[in-house]
């Protein structure tokens, strides 16, 4: 069995009740790990809804300083912004040669209903497996199995259940009732060399609806030099009336949340100048655009970075 390397940022897995408030920080074992620890990081605590950008590169630093004297690493996280930081952490450690487990719990383990202990037991067989490199989500819904994520797939934590979710269900593993770790897909990696230089531009990501003033949001972003990321419908529609998405035409503007293949008559009607990317999960596209701003100093590198298959955030 692989020795793990914890790595404690905090979340919901690792809060207690102090009367009915979670507290993060609380819990720094977890007794499905007892033996298996060799030693325990922490670059900071908080529940996830308070991550920043500047967290996210901080918990990008502590793992890539285990990497090379890690046999396999365990994260705990909160679920709210879970997909963010998964999304991150695994297109900036493309390649890694070992298992990197974000895990997490939608109750503290203290709960009977907490599903923290189902997840970091589907963590463990995961890499236990040997069949598994990279950064991954293991997570059980509630009323279904521990599954395994791609950590470029998730979507946005489920409204008040917190459930996760890939992407049209695009799933990399399971266990099975036994506990077994069964392999759904493999995920090839693609590197690129990533030097953080500094953002040049801001990045939002804004979910399409009904009360978005395009005129106005045209107006701050070319105050803050802004790229737009759209999460569209389902099949990545988005308003293209006289009010919708031409009024940002001068823009870098992306649009996710489609599949190749099944477009309404909006697509038709989609101004040149936006780039719909099919076949990714909106938090993704937005965390690649983030990435290529920060790390690439053309248009031109940017554009192949956003649309190249980095780690299996593409998908059919």
């Amino acid at each position: 069995m692989k020795k793990i390397t914890l790595i404690n940022s905090g979340g919901t897995i690792s809060s207690e009740y102090d009367g009915n408030i979670m507290r993060p920080g609380k819990v720094t074992s977890f007794g499905e790990l007892n033996g298996r620890i060799e030693r325990v990081r922490t670059p900071f605590c908080m529940l996830s809804e308070n991550m920043t950008w500047q967290s996210l590169h901080e918990l990008s630093d502590c793992l890539e300083s285990e990497l090379s004297t890690s046999e396999a690493i365990i994260i705990t996280h909160g679920t709210d912004t879970l997909a963010y930081t998964a999304a991150y952490l695994g297109l900036t450690n493309v390649g890694i040669n070992i298992p990197v487990m974000l895990v997490s719990a939608d109750f503290p383990l203290s709960n009977p209903m907490s599903n923290g202990s189902a997840n970091l037991m589907c963590a463990l067989a995961a890499i236990d497996s040997g069949l598994v490199s990279g950064v991954f989500v293991p997570y059980r819904n509630p009323y279904d199995r521990p599954v395994l994520h791609a950590s470029t797939r998730l979507l946005s934590s489920r409204d008040f259940d917190g459930g996760l979710n890939s992407a049209l269900g695009k799933i990399c593993g399971y266990t099975d009732r036994t506990g077994k770790f069964m392999l759904s897909e493999s995920i090839e990696p693609h590197k690129f060399e990533l030097k953080r230089r500094g953002a040049k531009k801001a990045v939002q990501l804004i979910f399409a609806n009904p009360g978005i003033d395009y005129a106005a949001l045209a107006r701050s972003a070319r105050a803050d030099n802004a790229a737009l990321v759209f999460a569209g419908y389902h099949t990545g529609s988005i308003n293209t009336g006289s009010q919708g998405i031409g009024l940002l035409e001068g823009l870098e503007v992306y649009l996710a949340g489609g599949m190749s293949g099944e477009k309404y008559q909006s697509f038709e009607q989609m101004p040149s100048f936006v780039q719909v990317i099919d076949n990714i999960a909106p938090i993704t596209l937005y965390t690649k655009v983030r990435i290529a701003h920060e790390n690439f100093e053309t248009e031109a590198e940017r554009a192949a970075y956003i649309r190249a298959n980095t780690f299996g955030e593409f998908f059919m």
